[in-house]
């Protein structure tokens, strides 16, 4: 217990203390004295009841922060008044510390009192039965003292089980929140990540082929109506994949078929308009019909690598070739050598990009120099698509589908 939270049990306990006694002074004065019936008067009458009472509601200070302390004190003055009778006022203090004993009490002492409190019930009242061989005042007086003691303490233990439990639930109210929370940040942190996968392959080819014809135009004054032309072309659909993407944040855009493997000769032929010679071999031919997170991901990382070749490669030609064998799609692209420029910005997210996806869908990729070419190699087991791929395939399908019709008004832009 802190200690601010052990002043405010003082206080409370010091209030409950003060209308205590006063409640006792009251019984006192209408003579609620002599209870047990067999005490003796002190030397001053009714009125020496109060110095026990006083006693008794001091202890009750201390009740919520030593309540077992307090007990004991407690039981020691109540077995002196009523040694001499007792009164009213005393037995509702002491009821009120038994209370107080099973409600703040913790550890083994509180166990051990549970059953001290059963063994003093069957003792009184055996006690008794001795004395007097009265086996009704034997019964009478077990009772009572369970009433005292016995029924308060369990009342107080009923009650601490209660709070008990009200904490756990609070508890556990805390953990599912910030369980859901966290799932809520995971969740934004997927959709950031397939947005910025999905707006890097929209536009990062784009806006690279703007800029190899830009520069082709810059050295060539006879390939500049050409190379302008090219510009204008992959710019509008550098902005229609732009106003795609923000399309989707709309909840009224609606719902279109993504991309898959089917749709790689129509990415072929935009590659191809864009300068980029591709050979495509498929194996077999057509490719069967394969899970769609699958087909998405293949897609997109075909994408981004012929995207590569026409940014990187020191001549824009590319071999691609995709086999279905056993439960594996593999998709392979040889550029002809030559690396990345290391000076231009955003190196390596392409590939991150890329192997984001293959590894979402349990596979891995490949990419680096063969001999003297570079390949991409993306291998897929076809029986292992993952939950979350699966996920982030139906979120993102209204960016992917817009921008794939996109593309393909671009490709009959570029080509005508």
């Amino acid at each position: 217990m802190t200690t601010q939270r052990r002043a405010e049990a003082i206080g409370l306990d010091l209030r409950g203390a003060a209308l205590m006694a006063l409640l006792g002074t009251v019984l006192v004065a209408i003579d609620l004295v002599d209870i047990w019936g067999q005490g003796t008067r002190g030397p001053s009458g009714r009125w020496w009841h109060l110095v026990p009472l006083l006693l008794l509601c001091a202890v009750m200070v201390w009740r919520r922060v030593r309540p077992l302390t307090c007990l004991a004190l407690g039981v020691v003055v109540f077995a002196v008044e009523t040694a001499y009778g007792g009164s009213i006022g005393s037995l509702l203090v002491i009821i009120e510390l038994v209370y107080a004993a099973g409600l703040h009490g913790r550890g083994r002492a509180v166990v051990s009192l549970d059953w001290a409190i059963g063994i003093g019930v069957a003792a009184s009242g055996l006690a008794v039965w001795a004395l007097t061989g009265d086996l009704q005042d034997g019964v009478l007086t077990a009772l009572t003292v369970f009433a005292v003691f016995g029924t308060s303490f369990w009342w107080g233990r009923s009650s601490r089980r209660s709070l008990d439990l009200l904490a756990a639930q609070r508890r556990q109210a805390q953990d599912e929140a910030r369980l859901a929370e966290l799932r809520a940040r995971e969740e934004r942190r997927g959709e950031r990540e397939q947005m910025a996968r999905d707006l890097h392959d929209a536009l990062s080819g784009s806006l690279a082929a703007i800029t190899i014809h830009a520069e082709a135009g810059l050295h060539d004054e006879r390939s500049q109506r050409r190379a302008l032309e090219v510009v204008r072309a992959t710019s509008k659909d550098a902005v229609r994949e732009l106003q795609s993407m923000l399309a989707v944040l709309r909840p009224d855009v609606p719902m279109t078929v993504s991309p898959s493997l089917a749709d790689l000769p129509a990415l072929v032929e935009h590659s191809r308009s864009r300068g980029t010679e591709v050979a495509l071999r498929l194996d077999p031919d057509p490719l069967p019909e394969l899970p769609a997170p699958t087909g998405q991901a293949l897609y997109r990382v075909l994408q981004e690598a012929l995207h590569n070749v026409a940014r990187h490669a020191a001549s824009p030609r590319a071999e691609v070739a995709v086999a279905v064998q056993d439960d594996l799609v593999l998709t392979v692209v040889s550029p002809l050598p030559q690396g990345p420029d290391r000076d231009e910005p955003g190196l390596g997210l392409g590939l991150r990009s890329m192997r984001e996806r293959v590894e979402a869908l349990g596979g891995h990729l490949e990419a680096g120099p063969s001999g003297d070419s570079w390949r991409v190699r993306a291998a897929v087991p076809l029986h292992r698509v993952s939950t979350r791929e699966t996920s982030t395939y139906e979120t993102s399908t209204r960016t992917i589908g817009t921008q794939e019709s996109t593309q393909k008004t671009g490709t009959q832009e570029s080509s005508a």
